[in-house]
């Protein structure tokens, strides 16, 4: 059985499934992650973070999923109690992340790169739901503008005329880090586990002071692999025990 519990962890290693290292499937930190088109020319070396870091950096976001759900889990400084700002929305694409223009994508605005067909309406939080909201057929943003941060963000859902598609289970935990986490039944975002489908995510605060977005694919090839090691762990392990 040593022997057994060797050879999953080393081919978990090789997978890169077990790393002491914190890592996300979105990253956000450095310069080359700046995302976000503006106006003002303190931006203009491609700063990752507007204004003070230690308020309003996004470090980026982890995401995953199972047969049934799309989990998210978004990681900042930031935290409304702090600021007079709130907690933007997370948009959601269901057909791909086309962002505009070129890394770090720092022409991309509100009316170009991607369109979001819907978006977690955290604004609306209680009772730890959120609203899903199908932003596909109307201009359903609220953006950036007139302020000194990235304008011409998309930041939160405008809900009227909106049509909601489900609910999604929101937790937010503020203890230095602020950790905001998503669960999305992948049926209401019209996904489909079996299917290989790239979507696109983006979360800011209502400032846009830092941008997180890019893309992921349900299903995760890690994570079925993960899955399917663990099957043959497990069928390796009754045979060993019926032995």
């Amino acid at each position: 059985m040593k022997s057994l519990n060797k050879v999953l962890i080393g081919t978990m290693l090789s997978m890169g499934i077990v790393s002491g290292a914190a890592a996300y499937t979105i990253d956000d930190n450095g310069a080359d992650q700046f995302i976000g088109a503006n106006q003002n020319v303190a931006l203009a070396d491609n700063l990752d973070v507007y204004g003070n870091a230690g308020i309003y950096d996004v470090f980026g976001m982890d995401v995953s999923s199972d047969i049934n759900n799309l989990y998210v889990s978004v990681y900042t400084n930031f935290n409304p109690s702090l600021s007079s700002f709130d907690y933007g929305d997370l948009f959601i694409s269901t057909d791909g992340w086309n962002p505009f223009g070129s890394a770090p994508y720092k022409e991309d605005g509100f009316g170009d790169g991607e369109t979001w067909e819907y978006a977690v309406d955290v604004s609306s939080r209680s009772n730890g739901l959120a609203d899903v909201v199908d932003v596909s057929l109307s201009n359903g943003f609220d953006v950036t503008s007139g302020l000194s941060s990235r304008i011409f963000q998309e930041v939160t859902v405008n809900r009227s005329g909106q049509d909601k598609v489900g609910d999604a289970g929101i937790g937010i935990v503020t203890n230095g880090l602020t950790t905001l986490s998503f669960q999305i039944a992948l049926a209401d975002l019209g996904l489909n586990a079996l299917n290989p489908q790239e979507i696109g995510l983006r979360w800011a605060m209502t400032c846009a002071n830092d941008i997180t977005e890019g893309s992921y694919t349900v299903p995760e090839p890690g994570t079925l692999a993960l899955l399917g090691l663990g099957l043959i762990g497990l069928s390796l392990r009754k045979r060993a025990k019926a032995c």
